[in-house]
C-alpha cells in the first residue's frame, strides 16, 4: 500500500518508471522504494531500477491514481512549488481542505487548529511556509490570526453567559474559535508574557492551557513565579492518550532538555510531566478538548 509520507515526487518517479519499465536509480533511499524493492516489484539492475511482474500487479495502480489525483490538484491551483517537498498525504489534506472550505471558514481559520486537524500537528510548519500559502490560496484569505502581533496587549475573550473561571492560552487559536458559556479565554502573546504584569488581579480561578513540553512547562512556572501565583494548569483527561513522542512531531522544536521546573509542579502536574520526560513525548494543546470530563478533571463543576 503507498504510504501517505511518500514524497509526491517519488510518486512522479514511480509513474513514470511504470511507463518506461527501465529508468536510472532516483530516490534510492526512501521508504517506499525500499518497501518496492524488498518485495521485489522493482529490481536494481546495475545503476537502473527496472519493474517487475509483481510492481504491475499489485502496486502501478495505486502509483497512477495517486499520481493523477495529485497532478490535477496541483494544476487546479498553479501549485507547482509543492512538488519536491510535500508528500501524498500532504497533497490529500489539502484537497480534503477544499473539500471542508465553507466549513473551516465558518468555525475557525486559525492555522495551528487547521495544521492540528487535517495534519496530525499544529507545529508542522510556519504561518510564512509554502503549506501555509497553499491553505490560504484554497480558503481564499490572505493572512492567518497568528500572524497579527502585538506585544502590549493581552487578547481576551469573553464568554455568552457570566465567567465561572479563566483559561490563560499559550496558543491564539482558543480565542479564534466560538465563545464558550462561560470560560474566559485569555491570551498574551506565547513566551511574550511581560504584559501580564499590568493586569488586574484576576476575580476567577485561572487555568494555563498550554503545550506539556519543555518550553511549555517553563513558562507556566515563570507566569506563575512573577505574575500569577493562583495559576495552575488545566489538566487534561486520560492524558496517555493525547501524547505522542517528539521526535514524530513535525517542526516540533521544543525538545526535553532537563526537570528543574518540575519542582515547582503540583503532584498531579508532576506525574504527567515524569511520563512525558521519561517517553520523550508532549502533548499538544489543541488536542486537550474543553469537555465536561476535562472541567471535571480540573474541579470545575
Amino acid at each position: 500500500m503507498l504510504s501517505k509520507d511518500t514524497p509526491y515526487k517519488v510518486v512522479q518517479y514511480l509513474a513514470k518508471l511504470s511507463a518506461a519499465k527501465v529508468l536510472p536509480i532516483e530516490y534510492p533511499k526512501e521508504n517506499y522504494i525500499r518497501f518496492l524493492i524488498d518485495r521485489k516489484a522493482i529490481e536494481e539492475k546495475g545503476k537502473q531500477f527496472g519493474t517487475t511482474n509483481k510492481f504491475y500487479e499489485y502496486y502501478s495502480d495505486e502509483i497512477t491514481i495517486a499520481k493523477k489525483q495529485c497532478e490535477s490538484f496541483i494544476e487546479k491551483y498553479s501549485f507547482n512549488y509543492l512538488e519536491n517537498h510535500y508528500s501524498v498525504g500532504d497533497i490529500e489534506a489539502l484537497i480534503k481542505i477544499e473539500n471542508e472550505k465553507e466549513k473551516i471558514i465558518e468555525s475557525d481559520v486559525a492555522l495551528t487548529n487547521i495544521l492540528a486537524i487535517y495534519f496530525g500537528s499544529s507545529k508542522y510548519k510556519s504561518a510564512n511556509s509554502n503549506l501555509a500559502k497553499a491553505i490560504k490560496n484554497i480558503l481564499g484569505i490572505d493572512i492567518f490570526p497568528e500572524e497579527v502581533k502585538d506585544q502590549q496587549f493581552t487578547s481576551i475573550l469573553y464568554p455568552k453567559e457570566e465567567t465561572r473561571f479563566i483559561v490563560l492560552c499559550e496558543n491564539i487559536n482558543r480565542l479564534i474559535m466560538k465563545r464558550h458559556q462561560f470560560i474566559e479565554f485569555w491570551y498574551a502573546g506565547g513566551k511574550n508574557i511581560k504584559q501580564l504584569e499590568f493586569i488586574p488581579k484576576p476575580q476567577h480561578k485561572i487555568f494555563y492551557l498550554c503545550d506539556w513540553d519543555f518550553d511549555g512547562l517553563n513558562t507556566y512556572i515563570d507566569i506563575q513565579q512573577k505574575y500569577l501565583p493562583k495559576l495552575t494548569s488545566f489538566i487534561p483527561a486520560n492524558p496517555e492518550s493525547l501524547m505522542i513522542e517528539q521526535d514524530k512531531v513535525k517542526e516540533h522544536c521544543s525538545k526535553w532538555k532537563n526537570k528543574k521546573c518540575f519542582q515547582y509542579l503540583n503532584d498531579k502536574e508532576k506525574i504527567i510531566a515524569e511520563n512525558l520526560f521519561n517517553t520523550k513525548s508532549i502533548i499538544e494543546e489543541q488536542k486537550i478538548m474543553l469537555t465536561l470530563e476535562n472541567l471535571l478533571c480540573n474541579g470545575i463543576n
